[in-house]
């Protein structure tokens, strides 16, 4: 029904209110609760069923489990079929590999199938080689075992009794996707489920959700535009003409899953040191520790953004990297750098990096691949860089942001001409197609049209970007007040580096809540609704023309929600956490400084 569905329910939502997350249980209490009401009320009114939904807030962390369309569907088949836990994967193949891939498990794995497991023989082998015993063209019922967890893969969906099934756990495929149904949350753990599904593939599509809630009502699919990686690929290279292939990924996380593994697999056996910032996305740091170095031979190496020597000079990332690079004694490496950086907005010297890459790789004969994830300046030329024409260069970045304006989850991962960046694209590929983890159709159609009007579009976010600075700065500078921010400059973005976050530290206040900034954010919740939303997300659009949300929040309560807290702590400025503001394209800057001016006044004194 047009107009009941609320804002962050709709199938091209990506990002939620952080005040609305609740947990699983609760939100499940509430939908019941909501549903009942509008059955038995015959309600009817788009904007009564919208509010009723809305009020059921949503699923705690949700970012990063699912959507709220995903979930219902979970709940669905939780409650026909009598399972302890139901989760939904944007992956055929997922389902049962996360019972394999799930930090902590310590049973062997049995799987059963119906019939051939739609994996490559290499990837086969390569479970058999942990100890998995895969059964294909099983027939009949699968029995259970004290010593092993079973999982039984059907090649149809699953509508019997869950309590009567043998098997620990049983999935079946559903368009663009897949199911996994838990009997025992005791066997099967669900906080590893979630970890795997999460860090490296997605929950079942919103879009596709939707559909498979439709057909169980006997409603006609609703129809989203499609369009195909070639389409996407043209819009690409017409903006970096350098690129030679590109894979896109249902999520950024699913990207940077794919193209870790396949730089340490081309690079091994031997085990390959990662760098990569300790205090960037919290996500990407929990993939590479808990997730990958488990399973295969990656040794992480997270270092600060920005540190001091013993003499109190500045110590950037790159700076970290090199003074290492001596102690490898030629072992195998790669870098993982966001530029710039999330939050601290630090630009990389990749002339200095590559630098002493080449003097490692004339001493020792190993090339390090430099991987680079440009979310937060979308028109960043990675490869039209000097350095980066004859080195191993591959581009790794979520398209969820400024790429899709913040309409579709999406990855992309693509490389120029340099062999082995090719060789690691190539078994990106392999490995996106075991993991079934590449974009869909509706993906690809925000992707083309992101890609269409990105130039302007960044543009004019990086005017608005430098209005808002100049304000920041002028409104703490009238109250005496010296203000740490980090945003780009007009010479950054001319080298291509436009981006529409800004980083900054409020002077020092006293304040009730956890932090400054959390009260910050709370004013600014309170006293401009219709200008900010506190999401974690960047690159929004409301589309039509429509005016844009200013995303405003605390970084360590969201994006490096799962840092260690002596990083987070390690971060703060006077005891202050960072703030991040996303600005947007269709913005009313005046209105959200005026919106400031209470807040400042409030905790810094009027203007002088």
């Amino acid at each position: 029904m047009p107009g009941a569905m609320p804002e962050d329910w709709e199938p091209r939502a990506t990002t939620y209110d952080l005040p609305r997350f609740d947990s699983e249980t609760q939100f499940a209490a509430r939908l019941d609760a909501a549903l009942a009401r509008i059955v038995e009320g015959d309600v009817t009114a788009p904007e009564a069923i919208r509010s009723a939904l809305y009020a059921c807030n949503l699923p705690y962390d949700y970012a990063r489990l699912g959507q709220p369309l995903s979930t219902v569907y979970e709940l669905l088949q939780q409650a026909r079929t009598g399972a302890a836990r139901a989760f939904s994967f944007a992956s055929v193949t997922k389902p049962w590999l996360s019972v394999i891939e799930a930090p902590g498990r310590t049973l062997p794995v049995h799987v059963f199938a119906d019939g051939e497991l739609p994996v490559s023989e290499e990837e086969k082998a390569h479970l058999r080689q942990q100890g998995v015993e895969l059964h294909e063209q099983h027939q009949g019922p699968v029995a259970s075992r004290e010593d092993a967890i079973t999982v039984h893969v059907l090649a149809a969906p699953f509508t019997s009794d869950m309590g009567a099934q043998q098997a620990d756990a049983v999935c079946f495929p559903v368009p663009h996707g897949g199911v996994l149904l838990i009997r025992d949350e005791k066997r099967i753990p669900p906080t590893g489920i979630q970890l795997i599904r999460k860090r490296t593939v997605s929950a079942l599509l919103a879009v596709d959700a939707l559909h498979a809630l439709e057909r169980d009502l006997g409603l006609t699919p609703s129809a989203f535009p499609s369009s195909t990686p070639a389409a996407c690929d043209a819009k690409l290279r017409a903006l970096f003409p350098e690129i030679t292939e590109a894979l896109y990924f249902c999520t950024g996380l699913a990207a940077e899953a794919a193209v870790f593994a396949a730089a340490v697999s081309v690079l091994g056996p031997t085990p390959v040191t990662f760098f990569y910032a300790q205090n960037g996305y919290g996500g990407t740091g929990q993939l590479i520790s808990e997730v990958l170095a488990p399973s295969m031979p990656l040794k992480p190496a997270p270092l600060p953004v920005l540190g001091m020597d013993a003499e109190g000079r500045a110590i950037t990332l790159v700076d970290g990297i090199l003074a290492r690079l001596d102690a490898l004694a030629g072992a195998p490496a790669v870098v993982f750098l966001e530029t710039p950086t999330n939050p601290e907005l630090q630009a990389h010297d990749f002339e200095k990096l590559v630098a002493g890459l080449r003097a490692y790789a004339a001493r020792w004969g190993h090339r390090i691949p430099v991987l680079v994830d440009t979310t937060l300046a979308p028109l960043y030329p990675v490869f039209q860089l000097a350095c980066a024409k004859d080195w191993p260069f591959l581009l790794v970045k979520s398209g969820s942001k400024y790429f899709t304006k913040g309409k579709s989850t999406l990855g992309v991962v693509a490389c120029a001409s340099d062999p082995i960046a090719k060789s690691i694209l190539a078994r990106t590929r392999a490995l996106a197609n075991d993991a079934d983890s590449l974009a869909r159709p509706s993906q690809l159609a925000d992707l083309e049209a992101g890609l269409s009007d990105l130039r302007p579009r960044m543009a004019t976010i990086r005017a608005n970007t430098l209005r808002l600075v100049d304000g920041l700065r002028s409104a703490l500078a009238a109250r005496g007040r010296d203000i740490t921010l980090y945003a780009m400059t007009e010479a950054q973005a001319r080298e291509g580096l436009d981006c529409g976050l800004v980083s900054f530290y409020l002077p020092p206040a006293p304040t009730d809540h956890a932090d400054l900034v959390d009260e910050f954010v709370d004013h600014l919740l309170a006293t401009a609704p219709s200008l900010v939303k506190s999401r974690v997300s960047y690159g929004q659009s409301s589309g039509g023309g429509k005016p844009d949300w200013f995303y405003v929040i605390n970084p360590q309560e969201s994006t490096q929600g799962s840092l260690p807290q002596s990083v987070k702590d390690a971060q703060k400025r006077d005891n202050v956490q960072i703030c991040r503001v996303s600005v947007p394209e269709h913005a009313d800057v005046d209105g959200l400084l005026a919106a400031m001016e209470p807040f400042f006044t409030r905790k810094f004194g009027p203007r002088s």
